[in-house]
């Protein structure tokens, strides 16, 4: 409950950040954020250096798209390798959150719980972002890219199956702001 808490709290920053980039509610070709979420939703387990069965669907990556206010997304990002970042459609962000243990820890835990949603989830070739006030998660897999949607409300009145895994998305996100605030 305290990270839903601390997820809406960060959410409320995105929006003010999102204003103070001179309300910026469209992705601009200046703008750094699709090429880097498209980085990520593509990148392979091969880039990351692992070595993972075919035998079984194994998630390697999440990308969580939360779609804030007034077009502002925030995507974070985990890899089972421990790297992580945090990409704002405003243009700002934070890359190579891994290398804190804090952010490595908490990205590690993100991969291996959304293995257990990835039932739920279905296989998908596009990866569109998501609307006001809904949340996408993308599992990365060594077999294509799965894909669930998901409502904040659901999340703020406890009735998501999915809520579990939000919060430990949001984990990562408090991980990664924390790295930004302890800086000279």
């Amino acid at each position: 409950m305290s990270y839903i808490i601390i997820g809406i709290v960060t959410a409320i920053g995105f929006i003010v950040l999102q204003s103070a980039c001179k309300n910026k509610s469209t992705i601009s070709a200046e703008n750094p954020f699709e090429g880097l979420r498209n980085l990520a939703i593509s990148t392979t387990p091969e880039q990351l250096q692992l070595d993972l069965p075919m035998d079984e669907t194994i998630v390697f990556g999440v990308v969580m798209d939360w779609g804030i206010d007034r077009g502002a997304i925030a995507t974070t990002v985990a890899y089972q390798t421990g790297d992580a970042s945090l990409y704002l459609s405003s243009g700002g962000g934070i890359i190579g959150g891994g290398q804190h243990q804090n952010v490595n820890d908490a990205a590690k835990q993100f991969v291996r719980l959304s293995q257990t949603f990835l039932i739920n989830a279905s296989q998908t070739q596009t990866t569109p972002l998501p609307e006001t006030d809904s949340v996408k998660f993308y599992f990365l897999t060594n077999k294509g890219i799965y894909v669930s949607q998901e409502q904040v409300k659901n999340f703020e009145d406890h009735s998501s199956p999915w809520l579990d895994l939000f919060e430990e998305g949001n984990k990562v996100l408090t991980e990664l702001q924390l790295t930004t605030e302890h800086r000279p």
